[in-house]
């Protein structure tokens, strides 16, 4: 069996010990410090794409065009038109191909089967396992990672499209630090609302993604109908120290098992923060309530996609004055239409061509603009 990368090496690279292949891993919970680790020993698992080939040719494609930019982009401090597309793809692909990602992703599934078959068992249709009790650790889903890469990628990078985008750098005495599930979401517009919901999709009012990418600089997409974020045409956005220890906070959120770091001296700042900000961390099964149905004895699960909580507000982005968006609205309602349209089209059509031609072929057909203004 291969072992799989769920988070790329080009990535972990950013991160390493200053000339070497190493990077700084500490273990979250509990707090363990693990010491410094070979990159080919960080984020990976045997078999985690289960042999999926087109899913393998489709990440070894990304790498190849997703690193060189990267690289890029930490050193120049900047990035062009073209470099911003490819840090979208990076930040989805990023997003959706982490292990944590495909474990929230099969809670729901998992849940619905255990059921089935502990009714079964309820019933006597079905027999005990061997070890004599049916538990949900039993239910095992293939393919997560490469149903995820399928449905996902592409109409999480076309929202995208509609975010601004600006780089925050940290200041001399203080450093990013990353994770084995790094891109960060969530929505403080919404914050407040309903707790049921998350408001973290893609296409939300008020969406914000943040992706560390060395230890001084992090990329930061967010709605600018909703934030304000540095001057106006200040593309590169020096934060406060505060600041990054909130970012580093999410960062610990989100993390799976290990934070990672470039330098041994920030261990005992990683330590602080485990200690200060743990208790923020939910497990990937939070997603995933049962709620009292309508009748007696009902249930209802309701699924919600997990995102990061701001354990206090910072400084570098704020609201805007005068926010014409409602909780739960659509940023760019037309936008997403076409966005449901073409996802349609490849489902009806897996040959039709590229997603540019697919767009110029629903755009230019009369019923999909009307559908389209509709929505």
């Amino acid at each position: 069996m291969a072992k799989d990368h769920f988070v790329p090496r080009h990535y972990l690279r950013q991160f390493a010990v200053l000339g070497s292949e190493e990077i700084m891993v500490s273990e979250v919970s509990p707090y363990r410090h693990v010491g410094k680790r070979g990159l080919g020993w960080v984020c990976q698992q045997l078999d985690f794409y289960d042999g999926d080939k087109a899913l393998n040719e489709f990440i070894w494609t990304c790498e190849n065009d997703l690193a060189p930019v990267l690289v890029q982009v930490v050193k120049k401090e900047d990035f062009t038109e073209p470099e911003l597309v490819a840090l979208r793809w990076l930040a989805v692909t990023l997003h959706v191909r982490t292990r944590r990602a495909a474990e929230a992703y099969k809670v729901f599934p998992k849940r619905i089967f255990y059921e089935f078959v502990q009714n079964g068992i309820d019933r006597g249709d079905f027999p005990l396992p061997p070890e004599g009790k049916w538990t949900e650790e039993m239910v095992e889903c293939n393919g997560v990672p490469g149903f995820l890469a399928r449905n996902t990628v592409i109409p999480c990078v076309m929202e995208m499209q509609t975010l601004a985008c600006k780089m925050l750098k940290a200041p001399d005495q203080a450093s990013f630090i990353t994770s084995d599930n790094p891109v960060l979401v969530l929505n403080q517009f919404c914050a407040a609302a309903n707790p049921l919901r998350s408001y973290a999709g893609f296409s939300k009012s008020g969406f914000q993604l943040l992706m560390p990418v060395s230890p001084k600089l992090c990329i930061f997409f967010y709605d600018a109908k909703v934030y304000k974020v540095g001057g106006r045409r200040q593309r590169l956005v020096t934060i406060s120290t505060e600041d990054v220890e909130v970012v580093n906070a999410l960062e610990l959120q989100s993390a799976e098992e290990f934070v990672l770091y470039h330098n041994p001296s920030v261990e005992a700042e990683v330590g602080r923060l485990i200690a200060r900000y743990s208790s923020f961390r939910v497990p990937v099964q939070a997603c995933l309530e049962t709620l009292s149905g309508p009748k007696e004895g009902d249930e209802l699960l309701h699924f919600k996609k997990l995102s990061v909580k701001l354990p206090r507000p910072w400084t570098f982005c704020w609201l805007r004055r005068h926010v014409n968006a409602s909780v739960g609205d659509r940023r760019d309602p037309a936008w997403s239409a076409l966005v449901g349209e073409l996802m349609d089209d490849f489902v009806k059509d897996p040959n039709g061509g590229d997603m540019h031609s697919r767009i110029e072929r629903i755009l230019a057909d009369p019923s999909s603009l009307k559908n389209i203004r509709l929505r």
